[in-house]
């Protein structure tokens, strides 16, 4: 059972074995979906703790298919993932995609918020992150 109370540096909901995430209230194991591969991300002047996760699934089953985990915890959302050349980028929100996150390859994060953009326009990043490969 999941304790109620929250942590911040806590990598995975179960304190041994295979790493776990919680994605919209399902419990996903790293052997279930062919390992994961992630970047956490802080904030890009002071660092400080974690503030983002993003990553995708191994298997190809799971092609296409990503996660966002908030707060440095180990819960989170769906989204889209794609690689753009050296890019990796991240699409979710209810309403088409709302946001979107984009490593590159220094690891520099950029953070965007399209739900007060008028559709079709472009927008700059709402934040800056640098991040880290998970290993």
């Amino acid at each position: 059972m999941i304790s109620c109370s929250t942590s911040h540096n806590i990598p995975s909901a179960t304190t041994s074995g295979p790493r776990t995430i919680i994605i919209a209230r399902d419990t996903i194991s790293e052997i279930g979906v062919g390992g994961i591969k992630s970047w956490y991300c802080k904030d890009y002047i002071t660092e400080g703790p974690i503030l983002v996760e993003l990553g995708y699934f191994g298997d190809p089953t799971f092609d296409g298919i990503g996660f966002i985990l908030y707060d440095g915890g180990y819960s989170g959302e769906p989204t889209l993932h794609e690689r753009n050349g050296l890019d990796h980028r991240w699409d979710w929100g209810s309403d088409s995609p709302n946001y979107s996150f984009v490593i590159t390859p220094d690891g520099t994060g950029l953070y965007y918020d399209f739900s007060t953009v008028p559709k079709g326009e472009k927008t700059k990043p709402s934040a800056i992150y640098k991040c880290y490969q998970r290993k």
